[in-house]
């Protein structure tokens, strides 16, 4: 992994989520979310100049990288759920307050609009030209693309998590 500079903080937090990734293996690092966690440090850091609540939430990203040992170490379910819940909450405090999106946001929601009007086209081009499928392919396509290239703004922007 490549250390990005930033604060002593967020280099520290960053080495720690790099040797759970190295330690824990690739499918429990993205079930422990250890590189959302990273990019949420990452913005967290970014904006806690100027946000209270990103610079209270640097101590809570703390806290959870320190109890990952714990967790990782003694599964129970109950603390798992608790870990991800504060990620969720971290992650929704950077959409709200920071107008910030998750990776692949238009794209999902794109795909999912383009469904909804293909179908609705595919319906109408299914009674003329007895297809009712290529309205759906179309407008998925459609939203695919649309999606990825607002995907790709975002990024551009520096509006992903």
């Amino acid at each position: 992994m490549i250390m990005e500079v930033g604060s002593q903080w967020y280099n520290r937090i960053a080495s720690e989520i790099s040797g759970y990734q190295i330690t824990l293996g690739s499918k429990d690092a993205k079930k422990y979310r250890l590189d959302q966690i990273l990019r949420i440090a990452k913005r967290v850091d970014e904006f806690s100049s100027i946000c209270a609540e990103c610079q209270a939430y640097q101590s809570e990203i703390s806290q959870m990288v320190r109890e990952l040992n714990l967790i990782t170490q003694m599964p129970d379910r109950e603390k798992l759920k608790k870990h991800l819940q504060a990620v969720v909450k971290l992650t929704e405090h950077l959409k709200k307050a920071h107008n910030l999106v998750d990776k692949g946001h238009y794209t999902g929601l794109g795909i999912g609009i383009g469904l909804a009007i293909g179908g609705g086209i595919g319906a109408a081009l299914g009674a003329v030209l007895d297809s009712p499928g290529a309205g759906i392919g179309i407008g998925a396509g459609l939203g695919l693309l649309i999606g990825t290239l607002l995907d790709k703004k975002a990024r551009n922007e520096g509006k992903v998590i």
